[in-house]
Order: C-alpha cells, then sequence, then structure tokens
C-alpha cells in the first residue's frame, strides 16, 4: 500500500508539472537584436510578467490562448500558444517610429564647415580596422535587355542555298528567343569570412587579407531552351556550325582580328558539357563583395575626385534634417564643383557622433561612367549610363564603425556591328561570313550585408604568398541545389530586408 501511494503521489506531482506548462523565453528588438528590458507579458487569462535586463521571461502558458508582448517605444505584438511554441518561446519586436525620444526630434545647430570637419575626422579615427571575422550576404543580378538583335548572311562558299536558308532561320529563332526572354542571371552567396590588414611594401600602404571559412552559393542562370549565360556564345557559333562540315575545323575572325584558331561542333560541345557538368565556384571569389563594399564605403580616405566630403571636388549644402527609423540625422548634399567629379547625393551624419550613417548618390546630371564610341569606324560603342550607390554604417560594441549594407545599381548600353567569318582549316579557304548587329542594355544590380562581426587573434590568419592565393582561387565548392537553397535562412534577400526594416 504505501508503495502505491508513493507511485500515485510521484505521477500526480509529474501530472501537474506536465500542465503547469511553464516555459523560459526571449525578447529582442527585431532589427538590431538586442534583448529588450521591462517588456510586458500578458496572456488571454490577464496573467503575466515582464522581461529581466536580458530580455528573459518566464510564463505559465496551462490554458492560455493568446499571449500579448508589448513595450514603451516599441510595437505590441499578440501571438496564439501555438505560434510561440513553433518560435521556440522568443518574439522579436518593432521600434514603434511615433515614439520618438525628444532629443531625436531636436538636434543641435551646427554650421557646415564644422560638419564636414567633424564627420570626416571621426570617420577616419573610428573606422574600424582590427582584425574581425565577419558574415557575408552577397546577391548579384544581371539583366539583359536587347534593343536590336540581327544576324545576316552576307556571303559563303561552303553552304549550298537549302543549308543557307536553314542557318538563316536558325539565328533568327536564335536572336528572336533572346530578345523575348530578356534574360536574368543571378548569384547569392552566404559566407564567413575573416579579414586582416597587411603592410604592402610593393605599394607602400596597407591591404586587406581575407580567408573564407565557410561559404554557401546559389545560383540563377538558365534562361530556358538551355541557354544559359555560360554558353550564350557556344550556342551562336553551334547555329553556323552544325551547317558546316563536320570533317574539318574552322578558323573564326571578327574584323581585324582572330576569336578561335580551331573550332568544331564536336569541340564545343565538349567545352559546353564540360562548363555545365562544373557547377561550381571559387571559394575566395567570395571575397570580392566585401572588398567592393569596403572600397566603396572607406571614400572619405581618398585625397580625389571620390571622396564627396572633400569641399575641394564638391560643393555642400545643409539640409533639412531627416529621420531614418526613429532617429534624426543631418542632412549634406553634394554636387560636383570640378569637371572630372560625377556624382551628386546626400550623406546623414549622426549627431550624437558625426558618425555617417547612410550615403546615397547617382551620376550628376550630364555626368556618366566610361564610355567609348568607335561606332563608325570598328563598329563598337560602350557607355555606362547610370550608376547608383547606397551604403549603410553601423557600430560595433566597440563603438567603431564599419559599412554594413551596399546598393549598387549600374546600367551601360553597348552597340556592335561586326561581321563575323568561318574559314575552313583546308586548301581551299572555303569560308562563311554573316554580320552581327546587338544594341543592348546590361542592368547589374549588386547587394552586400556584412553583420555579425566579432574580433579574433590576429595569429589566425596570416598575409598570403603567392603560392597561397593560387592555391585559395582553386578551391571551388558546388552550387547548392533549388531544394537546398530553399531551406536556407537567407533565400530571396530575407536577411537585407530584415535590415532595412529599421530604417523605414
Amino acid at each position: 500500500m504505501p508503495k502505491k501511494l508513493l507511485y500515485f503521489t510521484v505521477l500526480f506531482i509529474h501530472i501537474l508539472e506536465m500542465n503547469s506548462q511553464t516555459i523560459s523565453g526571449k525578447i529582442y528588438n527585431i532589427n538590431s537584436l538586442e534583448p529588450i528590458e521591462k517588456a510586458a507579458i500578458i496572456t488571454n487569462l490577464k496573467s503575466g510578467t515582464n522581461s529581466d535586463e536580458y530580455g528573459n521571461y518566464s510564463l505559465n502558458l496551462n490554458n492560455v490562448t493568446t499571449i500579448t508582448f508589448s513595450c514603451l517605444g516599441f510595437q505590441s505584438k499578440t501571438i496564439s500558444k501555438n505560434e510561440l511554441i513553433k518560435r521556440n518561446y522568443i518574439v522579436k519586436l518593432i521600434e514603434n517610429i511615433n515614439q520618438l525620444k525628444e532629443f531625436q526630434l531636436n538636434i543641435a545647430k551646427i554650421s557646415l564647415d564644422s560638419l564636414l570637419i567633424k564627420t570626416t575626422r571621426n570617420m577616419k579615427e573610428n573606422y574600424l580596422s582590427s582584425p574581425v571575422k565577419q558574415d557575408v550576404y552577397a546577391i548579384e543580378n544581371q539583366k539583359l535587355d536587347f534593343k536590336k538583335l540581327e544576324f545576316e548572311l552576307n556571303s559563303s562558299s561552303i553552304l549550298n542555298r537549302k543549308k543557307r536558308k536553314l542557318a538563316e532561320k536558325d539565328l533568327i529563332k536564335f536572336a528572336d528567343n533572346l530578345k523575348k526572354r530578356k534574360p536574368t542571371f543571378g548569384t547569392e552567396f552566404k559566407s564567413t569570412i575573416l579579414s586582416n590588414k597587411f603592410y604592402s611594401e610593393k605599394i607602400k600602404k596597407d591591404v586587406d587579407s581575407y580567408q573564407v571559412k565557410e561559404v554557401q552559393g546559389f545560383q540563377k542562370i538558365n534562361i530556358g531552351n538551355g541557354i544559359s549565360i555560360k554558353n550564350i556564345a557556344e550556342k551562336l557559333q553551334n547555329v553556323v556550325l552544325k551547317h558546316l562540315s563536320t570533317k574539318f575545323t574552322y578558323k573564326v575572325k571578327s574584323g581585324l582580328f582572330k576569336v578561335e584558331d580551331s573550332l568544331s561542333l564536336a569541340e564545343t560541345t565538349k567545352i559546353a558539357d564540360s562548363l555545365a557538368k562544373d557547377n561550381t565556384f571559387s571559394d575566395y571569389n567570395q571575397t570580392y563583395p566585401l572588398s567592393n563594399i569596403k572600397r566603396k564605403g572607406l571614400f572619405f580616405n581618398v585625397s580625389s575626385e571620390n571622396n564627396f566630403l572633400d569641399q575641394k571636388y564638391y560643393k555642400h549644402k545643409l539640409e533639412e534634417n531627416e529621420l531614418l527609423g526613429v532617429n534624426k540625422y543631418y542632412v549634406i548634399s553634394f554636387k560636383p564643383k570640378k569637371s572630372k567629379s560625377k556624382y551628386a547625393g546626400k550623406i546623414y551624419i549622426d549627431s550624437s557622433n558625426f558618425f555617417i550613417k547612410k550615403i546615397e548618390y547617382a551620376y550628376a546630371n550630364g555626368k556618366r561612367g566610361e564610355h567609348l564610341n568607335l561606332k563608325f569606324l570598328f563598329g563598337i560603342k560602350f557607355s555606362e549610363n547610370e550608376h547608383n550607390v547606397t551604403l549603410f554604417y553601423e557600430k560595433n560594441e566597440n563603438n567603431k564603425v564599419y559599412i554594413s549594407y551596399l546598393k549598387e545599381n549600374n546600367t551601360n548600353y553597348a552597340y556592335i556591328d561586326r561581321p563575323i567569318k568561318f574559314i575552313e582549316n583546308s586548301s581551299d579557304k572555303n569560308k562563311v561570313k554573316f554580320n552581327i548587329k546587338i544594341e543592348i542594355n546590361v542592368n547589374e544590380e549588386r547587394e552586400t550585408l556584412v553583420n555579425n562581426i566579432t574580433d579574433y587573434e590576429s595569429d589566425n590568419l596570416k598575409k598570403k604568398t603567392k603560392e597561397e592565393l593560387k592555391a585559395a582561387y582553386k578551391k571551388r565548392t558546388p552550387f547548392m541545389t533549388k531544394e537546398e537553397y530553399n531551406t536556407t535562412d537567407w533565400k530571396n534577400r530575407f536577411l537585407i530586408k530584415q535590415y532595412l526594416e529599421q530604417y523605414k
């Protein structure tokens, strides 16, 4: 009897514990991911608690159906018990833009010259230059918009009338397919990278060195009908080659220069198959987004027309203060002062420390980037017509500034009107000559997000020798499958959308 009584007593206590459903969770700021202190947690039964200084809370969920989380300065959130369980009891609140602090609305007045001087000095003195480990998310998309794409067979000593008509038909079909689809190619990468600075005797300045610790990548390159950015040239060549004799190889020439010395349908098919099978990327190439964001974001360190704070190259104006998220910032607009200065834009500056929070710029009216016009001489014209850049800066826990986000958009125009010759590698030197006319706008968009920055021991990353750098570039990783990509927490710009939410 005592044993049975003990058994049922233990069982009863266990059942009570199971039914009590007292859980532990945590509340974060959705943007900064900092814990929220003194948040109120109230259930539909009017029971509740508060979070501690670390954002931790405990709550009894017995018979609870909904829970409301609220805190001064944040938007309240009500979720179901099941939803809270799915989130592993972690809740993230959004800051309320309508509950701004008084000092954020009324920042001190300052002269333009003083603001420029203080900002330049503070950015140089407080930029993060120590060895760090960081996560880097990078996405790049390229869109091709063909305004004109024409292939015309001018002459042929190889093709008979029937084969010539078939070749012309295939060329027209190939061109129409590209124009109709407006190809879009894209890649996304998520990596963890170590970075450190080393002094280069060769160029007499500090240079960055990188080590890729982890990397994942996904690509979208196929636009249908087996055409991808890797094989457009091969596909075009094969349209002609499939109508030529397979007994010979062919020399391909465009105007004054040789393109290929020995080309055949079998060889190009073999190369195309090899490229298709090699569905990998270079790990070390994924350091480019990090080096690119640093190159764009460190403009205040250069003495040239690319320094938008330099009064030698740009005219500045102190504009009305503006809000970014829940904070108000000084705003300086700038435009070219000299002919070689190309950009116009705005700089947002933190009033509490004179750090740059954001900069946005684009080509000023009447300005453009690189251009080449040999349309009438060689049938080639190129122009960089648009270049738009947005950068955001953040502080680490040691109050050092780093570049956290880059969005860069380029629109380039190209015109090509060139003859292409397929010359038979034989004593007869038979050839096919056709003309290609291409007029195209190429839009390139890059976004890079840098976060989760932590210090690390510099001994973990040494300066690479030439041999070590070559070896680093040779290391390759397979691209993810679509199924693998869909399971990631960074797909479809999710991390970037989450980051930018705080500045709306």
